[in-house]
């Protein structure tokens, strides 16, 4: 296993998915390539009386700001002896994040995994699932595990 892509999102998952990375990484001796997707943000547009939601780039801030992030868990997994880069992507759907696994000749794909309600996964799907069904690699998933709440 010579690449491994631990897709990020940035939310308090995405260490967990590092770390599971780096362990494999080291007892591979692989390389991971952090890869983050920003997407779309919500615009809310007035139009006279009128008032619509709809989709805007990122901004130029935003971008940024994930990027200082990424670049933090990128130097964070070089200090504990793992070759890591970072590379993030804006707007991209799962077949252009499938699309640039192949690229990279990943060998494993890790993610992380949102509960979320059946409806949720109707009305506005996942990337991750998406990524879940359509890759060409194996695909790790990392649980988002919620602590339990103290005995009585």
């Amino acid at each position: 296993m010579k690449t491994i892509v631990a897709l990020v999102d940035l939310s308090s998952l995405a260490s967990e998915v590092l770390k599971q990375a780096s362990l494999l990484a080291k007892a591979f001796s692989s390389e991971v390539v952090i890869l983050h997707v920003v997407s779309k943000q919500p615009a809310v547009v007035e139009e006279g009386l009128i008032w619509s939601v709809g989709m805007k780039k990122p901004s130029h801030e935003l971008l940024s700001d994930n990027y200082s992030k990424l670049s933090k868990m990128g130097d964070d997994l070089t200090r504990a002896g793992v070759h890591a880069t970072v590379r993030q992507m804006v707007d991209a759907d799962a077949a252009t994040v499938i699309e640039e696994t192949k690229k990279l000749k990943a060998d494993l794909i890790i993610l992380g995994a949102h509960p979320h309600s059946t409806l949720f996964h109707l009305l506005i799907g996942s990337l991750a699932d998406d990524v879940l069904k359509n890759a060409i690699c194996p695909v790790l998933v990392v649980p988002e595990v919620k602590s339990l709440p103290a005995p009585l």
